[in-house]
C-alpha cells in the first residue's frame, strides 16, 4: 500500500516537486521562496535542469502524475511543444524545467535574486542553497 502524503502548504508542494525531479535525475534543482517579494506571481519557484527532450518530457509527466496521485489538480502548463522550457503552474508553486541553454539565458535565480533559495540535501531535506562555482559562473555570464 502506497504511503499517503499530505501536502500542508506551498513549501511542502515545492519540496515534493523537487523530490520528484530528483527521481528523474534532473540537475541543479533550486527551490525559491519568492512570497516576500512585492509583485511575485506565486509563493515558490522550483527550477531544474533537464539535459534532453526525453528527460524534460519524463520529468514533467512524472510531476503531473505524482501531484495528481496526492490530490493536486492538473497544473496549467506552457512549453510542452517547444521542449526547451516547460512550466507547470500549480498556482502557489511554479515549476520551471529548463534545458541548460534556456536556464543559462534566462537566469531566473539572478532575476529573482532577492528570494530565499534552497536545494535538497542528499537525504532529501530542504537546505539553504549555496551556488557552486560552475552554477555561479552561469548566473554571472552576460
Amino acid at each position: 500500500m502506497a504511503k499517503k502524503i499530505k501536502l500542508a502548504d506551498a513549501k511542502a508542494l515545492a519540496t515534493f516537486c523537487a523530490k520528484q525531479a530528483v527521481e528523474k535525475l534532473a540537475a541543479d534543482i533550486v527551490l525559491m521562496d519568492i512570497s516576500a517579494i512585492d509583485g511575485s506571481p506565486t509563493e515558490w519557484f522550483v527550477i531544474a535542469t533537464c539535459a534532453s527532450d526525453p528527460q524534460l518530457r519524463a520529468v514533467s509527466e512524472t510531476l503531473e502524475a505524482a501531484t495528481k496521485s496526492v490530490g493536486i489538480n492538473h497544473p496549467r502548463t506552457e512549453g510542452k511543444d517547444s521542449q526547451n522550457w516547460v512550466i507547470l503552474d500549480y498556482f502557489d508553486v511554479v515549476v520551471h524545467l529548463m534545458k541548460p541553454e534556456a536556464r543559462s539565458f534566462y537566469k531566473l535565480e539572478k532575476l529573482w535574486g532577492d528570494a530565499d533559495m534552497f536545494t535538497l540535501s542528499a537525504a532529501g531535506r530542504v537546505v539553504k542553497y549555496k551556488a557552486d562555482k560552475k552554477q555561479s559562473n552561469l548566473l554571472d555570464e552576460a
